[in-house]
């Protein structure tokens, strides 16, 4: 459980880091579910393109652990904690990411409430691919305010004051949607598992704001599928969705994310 302490960070910077929450055991698993995945994307079915960036769900059965991640008591107490006990686990993704990221929160509205847990698999320094956050740029009238002065910028990215987090194996920094962040240098395989809740919408303002959220999802998880595999499957792998082991917490996830929309279909690309 989260001490009081941690919520207040949290909510005044926008993020925390959770030191070696997982032990090596774990990350020897996650090490080889991440690499059995990404063995079968499009880095080495088509070895001679240029190193892109892969991203890829892993809520199927051939990544067992990573699947359970969201349920784990300990990720998703936290995210309980903060944001209710009806808060919704979205996602398990994984992904190997191409040298820097640019200056963007992962979302703008603020009827959208949410935040990432984010594991890196390799040790993370500031000139090589650490996160960087601009604290407290989480609230407005900040948020905004660092949006007319930096957007999303991906010159000199090191030169904005910023929190950089450097990690180890083993660390998981969570942080909120609305903050903004960024990564500087970093390799052509910086691989990162992350896993996404959203609280539930508590007024029709906030159901009108994740119901686009989700729509968004959807085309952009459909996007990365096609970058990342030859033969792209499904967002949430039936498996998942059938929830074999009837798991009550996860079977509440499902209904919702369906009534919300993310479980739809994506939309056909606009051929004009």
């Amino acid at each position: 459980m989260l001490t009081e302490q941690q919520v207040s960070h949290f909510n005044t910077f926008g993020f925390l880091i959770f030191r070696q929450f997982f032990k090596p055991d774990e990350m020897k698993t996650i090490n080889a579910e991440v690499e059995s995945r990404l063995a079968s994307t499009k880095r080495f079915t088509a070895p001679d393109d240029a190193p892109a960036y892969m991203s890829w769900p892993n809520l199927g059965p051939e990544t067992p652990f990573l699947a359970g991640l969201p349920e784990d008591p300990r990720i998703c107490g936290t995210a309980e904690q903060l944001y209710g006990e009806d808060a919704i686990g979205l996602s398990c993704n994984a992904g190997s990411y191409v040298n820097q990221t640019h200056w963007h929160p992962d979302a703008s509205d603020f009827h959208l409430y949410g935040f990432k847990f984010a594991l890196y698999l390799q040790p993370l320094r500031a000139h090589d691919g650490a996160l960087r956050f601009i604290l407290g740029s989480h609230r407005r009238p900040f948020h905004d305010e660092v949006h007319q002065n930096i957007g999303e910028s991906v010159q000199n990215v090191g030169d904005f004051p910023a929190y950089v987090c450097e990690t180890e194996p083993g660390d998981v920094v969570a942080f909120d949607f609305h903050l903004w962040h960024a990564s500087w240098g970093g390799s052509t395989d910086r691989r990162m598992v992350s896993i996404i809740f959203i609280r539930n919408p508590q007024t029709s303002e906030e159901e009108k704001a994740t119901r686009k959220a989700a729509v968004e999802n959807v085309q952009l998880r459909a996007t990365l599928a096609r970058n990342t595999f030859d033969t792209p499957g499904p967002e949430y792998h039936p498996h998942w969705l059938e929830n074999p082991g009837k798991s009550s917490k996860r079977q509440y996830w499902i209904d919702r994310m369906g009534e919300l929309g993310y479980l739809n279909a994506p939309q056909p690309l606009s051929t004009s």
